[in-house]
C-alpha cells in the first residue's frame, strides 16, 4: 500500500495501525496539500456487499458530526476493491497507550478526560447517532491532551453484518454494555455504560472483568458486580466512585439517562474533589434515579402562562407603579384590621402540608386513590422494564414514603412494564452447555432437563426445548430441554480386579465390556504391578462402555542414602586489595553456620577452604560483609 494513491488525491505515506476490521495509514492529500489518516478496509469485510452498503452509510452519518473531542471524517471512497474513509490526522497516542504507560490515571485527570469524551456522546446523542464501541483504544488523545473520539457510527455497520472477527470482539467486550452482550435493544445508555468503564480502567489501571474467552466476560457484564474503585485504591474520591458505579448499572434504567446528566456530575466533581452525590436511589438501586425538573427563578405555577408581547412598552412601569400603591393600600388596611386579619390572611395563603403514603408496588389505580385521600396528586414520569414488579405497578415514588409534601406538588412515580421480552433462542443440535449459553446471554434460564436415549443423536446434544424457539417470553423464564442420552446400552457387572496383576485386570475389564480410562501408580508394601484400587466398585451395574480408573502399585519407596563428603572451595580475592575480611556461610536444614572468617591480602593467591556437608548445601562467600559467591554445592554427587 505504500506509495499507491487512493482516489487520485491520497497518496499513502506509513502504515500506522491496525484493528478488528481495518488497517490504518497516514497519507497526504494531494488536492488541500496537508496529512491525513487513512483507514482501508479488510479484505473479508469488502466481500460482504451488505456490510459494504452499511459501513458507507453509516461512515457518511458520522462525517456530519463536528465537534472539538471527535475525529473528523472528511471523505469515504472506493477505489478497485479497496474501501476505505478518510479522517482528521491525529499526531499522538490512544487512550489506551496511555494507561499502558501510566498505569493509572489520577481521578482528576480521568474525569477530566471523561467529560471530553462525554461532551463528544452529547453532540453524537443529540444527532441520533450512537457510537457502539467506546473503548480506550477509540479515544486518541493529542499532544495537547484534547481526547478525540474516532470510529461513530462504524460499530453500527458491523453489528448489523454477517461478518465476524474474532480479533475485532475480544478486543470490544471487555466495555460492552449488558445489552450488547445479550443481543438486546441498544440506545445512548449502552455507550454511557461503556465510558463507566472507561473511567474504571484509567483510575484503576484494569477492566472490571477479566475471562478466558469473549463469552464468558459478556457473562461477567450480564451477571457479576464490579469492584469499586475505593476498594482497590485507597482514599479514592466518593464522589467519582459514585459516577462510575452509576454509569455501569447492570440495569439501563439505573444509569444515566444523558450525556448532559453524566457530563454535569463530572463537572461538579472536577470542581469539588470532596463532593458526595445524593442520588435518588437510597435503597442501593432498586430505584432508579429521578431528576426533578428546575424550577425558573421568578414563575409562579399558577396554571397560567405570560404571553409574549401582552406587556406593551412604555406600559410595564406604569403598570409596577400602580401595583405598589395597590399593594400599599391593602397593607395598611390589613394592619388596620389587627392580628385577626393577619391569621386570616396566612390562613388563605397557606397551602396544605402531609406526609406521602407508601405507594410502591400498587396498581396505577389503587396508588392514585390512596394518594388522593391525602389530598395528593399522581404524575408518572416514567415506565420501565422491571422483573421484579408487575406490569403496571409502582416501581419507585419521590418524594418517598413519610416525607412531608405540599398538596400542590404531585407525587412522580416510575410504572413497571413489567419483566422485560426476550426471544427463545433455538437450541436443538446444540450441546447442552452450549444451550445454557445462549439461554443466559437471552436473560432465560434452564429448566428442567430430561435425559432420553436416542441411536441418532450424540450424547448431551439438545434433542427439543420448551418453549419452542421465535416465542417472545419474559426475562427470566426457564426453559425446559431434552438431551440425548445416546443409545440404551446392556447394563453389565463391574468385576473385582483388586489383588490381581495388571495383565490380568486388563483381560477381565476387557472381557467385561469396559474400557480402561487410565491407570495410575502409587509407591505401596504390595509388589509391584498388581492392582491396589478400582474407580468403580465391584459388582456395580454400569452400562455396556463405562470407563475405570485402576491404581497399581509401583513397589516400596527406594530411600537414597545421604551421603557425607567433602568439598574444597576456591576463593580467588579481589586483586589490588589488603586486610580483605573472607567470610564463609553454610546454610543446611535451615541452619546457619560459619565455615570460614579470616583477612587476607590479594597476594596471598587463591585461598582453598575445605567444606563439610551432606545432601545440598548452600554456600555464601562475603568480602568485608558483602555477598561476592552465593551457589549450592551437591555432596551426594561428589566422588
Amino acid at each position: 500500500m505504500i506509495g499507491k494513491v487512493l482516489g487520485n488525491r491520497y497518496e499513502i505515506v506509513e502504515k500506522i495501525g491496525s484493528g478488528g476490521m481495518s488497517h490504518v495509514y497516514k497519507a497526504k492529500c494531494g488536492l488541500l496539500n496537508r496529512y491525513v489518516a487513512v483507514k482501508v478496509l479488510r479484505p473479508e469485510f469488502t466481500s460482504d456487499e451488505d456490510f459494504v452498503r452499511k459501513f458507507r452509510r453509516e461512515s457518511q452519518a458520522a462525517a456530519s458530526l463536528s465537534h472539538q473531542n471527535i475525529v473528523s471524517i472528511y471523505d469515504v471512497g472506493v477505489d478497485g476493491d479497496i474501501h476505505y474513509i478518510v479522517m482528521e490526522y491525529i499526531e499522538g497516542r490512544t487512550l489506551k497507550e496511555l494507561i499502558r504507560e501510566r498505569k493509572r490515571l489520577s481521578p482528576v485527570q480521568a474525569a477530566e478526560i471523561a467529560q471530553q469524551i462525554c461532551k463528544a456522546l452529547l453532540h453524537a446523542h443529540k444527532n441520533h447517532i450512537i457510537h457502539r464501541d467506546i473503548k480506550p483504544h477509540n479515544i486518541l488523545m493529542t499532544k495537547d491532551g484534547i481526547a478525540k473520539v474516532t470510529d461513530f457510527g462504524i460499530a453500527r455497520a458491523v453489528t448489523g453484518s454477517t461478518v465476524t472477527n474474532t480479533g475485532s470482539v475480544i478486543g470490544s467486550v471487555h466495555y460492552f454494555s449488558p445489552e450488547q452482550a445479550r443481543g438486546g435493544y441498544i440506545d445512548e445508555k449502552s455507550d454511557l455504560y461503556s465510558l463507566g468503564i472507561v473511567m474504571y480502567e484509567m483510575v484503576t489501571g484494569k477492566v472490571p472483568f477479566e475471562g478466558e474467552s469473549p463469552i464468558s466476560i459478556a457473562l461477567k457484564h450480564l451477571q457479576e458486580q464490579v469492584t469499586p474503585p475505593g476498594k482497590i485504591i485507597d482514599d479514592f474520591p466518593k464522589g467519582l466512585e459514585q459516577i462510575i458505579m452509576k454509569a455501569i448499572e447492570k440495569e439501563a434504567a439505573k444509569r444515566y439517562n444523558t450525556a448532559e446528566e453524566l457530563l454535569l456530575d463530572l463537572k461538579s466533581f472536577c470542581k469539588d474533589k470532596d463532593v458526595v452525590f445524593d442520588f435518588f436511589s437510597e435503597d442501593k438501586g432498586e430505584s432508579p434515579t429521578i431528576v426533578m425538573p428546575a424550577v425558573r427563578e421568578g414563575t409562579v405555577n399558577d396554571g397560567k402562562k405570560k404571553e409574549k408581547g401582552s406587556d406593551p412598552a412604555g406600559k410595564g412601569k406604569k403598570r409596577k407603579k400602580k401595583s405598589i400603591i395597590v399593594l400599599a393600600v391593602v397593607l395598611l388596611a390589613l394592619l388596620g384590621l389587627g392580628f385577626g386579619a393577619s391569621y386570616f390572611l396566612s390562613d388563605l395563603l397557606s397551602v396544605k402540608v402531609v406526609k406521602v403514603p407508601d405507594i410502591v408496588g400498587k396498581t396505577e389505580e389503587e396508588a392514585r386513590s390512596a394518594l388522593k385521600e391525602w389530598g395528593l396528586k399522581m404524575e408518572i414520569r416514567e415506565r420501565q422494564n422491571n422483573p421484579n414488579f408487575e406490569a403496571g405497578t409502582v416501581i419507585s415514588q419521590y418524594p418517598k414514603e413519610g416525607t412531608e409534601n405540599k398538596v400542590t406538588n404531585p407525587v412522580l412515580v416510575v410504572l413497571s412494564l413489567g419483566p422485560e421480552k426476550t426471544e427463545v433462542p433455538y437450541l436443538i443440535n446444540f450441546s447442552s452447555a452450549e444451550a445454557e449459553l445462549k439461554l443466559q446471554l437471552a436473560g432465560l434460564e434452564v429448566g428442567e432437563v430430561t435425559p432420553k436415549y436416542s441411536e441418532t443423536v450424540t450424547v448431551g446434544v439438545v434433542m427439543d426445548q420448551n418453549p419452542q424457539p421465535g416465542i417472545m417470553v419474559d426475562q427470566g423464564t426457564t426453559v425446559d430441554l431434552v438431551v440425548s442420552a445416546g443409545p440404551e446400552l446392556e447394563q453389565i457387572s463391574v468385576p473385582p480386579v483388586v489383588g490381581l496383576d495388571l495383565q490380568t485386570a486388563k483381560t477381565r475389564v476387557q472381557n467385561a465390556g469396559m474400557i480402561l480410562a487410565d491407570i495410575f501408580y502409587q509407591e505401596s508394601d504390595v509388589p509391584e504391578g498388581y492392582v491396589l484400587s478400582q474407580s468403580v466398585a465391584p459388582n456395580t451395574l454400569v452400562e455396556e462402555g463405562a470407563s475405570i480408573v485402576l491404581g497399581v502399585s509401583s513397589g516400596k519407596k527406594k530411600v537414597e542414602p545421604v551421603v557425607e563428603g567433602t568439598y574444597i572451595l576456591t576463593v580467588t580475592l579481589p586483586q589490588g586489595e589488603k586486610n580483605v575480611k573472607v567470610t564463609v556461610k553454610k546454610y543446611q536444614d535451615g541452619v546457619e553456620e560459619t565455615e570460614y572468617q579470616r583477612r587476607h591480602d590479594a597476594d596471598e593467591g587463591p585461598l582453598k577452604i575445605e567444606i563439610k556437608g551432606k545432601g545440598k548445601v548452600r554456600v555464601v562467600v562475603l568480602f568485608n560483609d558483602v555477598t561476592y559467591r552465593d551457589e549450592i554445592i551437591d555432596f551426594s554427587k561428589e566422588e
